[in-house]
């Protein structure tokens, strides 16, 4: 099973969802960061080894691309978990989001220093790699 951070934009239930699939998941308010900024959130869900979900697709694509050309110019090998973003309920509910969690994770997909979007209409699609 997986290990979940969301951040302060995801509803709570999210959670306790993911927890009744089996997963680990833990919220920005459960380790007291619901004030906190993007950028704390991706960093503190990197150190300890969880895949960030987040609703906030614009900040965390420039997040994700920073992270990506940083480490590369700096010659370092420095990974996160996964980013995985969601739609904001109402279009996709709670309910839904953790099934479609818990089955992209039984794809074996490779998640490390990746980021995917869901869309109801067509499902995960990867981030591709910022254009140098």
């Amino acid at each position: 099973m997986a290990s979940f951070y969301t951040d302060h934009d995801v509803a709570l239930q999210l959670a306790m969802l993911l927890r009744q699939h089996g997963h680990m998941a833990l919220t920005a308010r459960d380790i007291g960061l619901e004030r906190a900024g993007d950028h704390e959130h991706l960093l503190t869900a990197a150190q300890r080894g969880w895949i960030l979900v987040t609703h906030n697709r614009q900040d965390f694509f420039l997040l994700h691309d920073a992270w990506r050309r940083w480490s590369a110019a700096w010659g370092v090998n420095v990974t996160h978990a996964g980013i995985l973003v969601l739609p904001q309920p109402p279009l996709l509910a709670n309910s839904l989001a953790a099934q479609a969690l818990d089955t992209f994770l039984l794809t074996d997909v490779a998640l490390a220093s990746e980021l995917y979007l869901f869309r109801a209409a067509t499902g995960w699609q990867q981030r591709p790699a910022p254009i140098s």
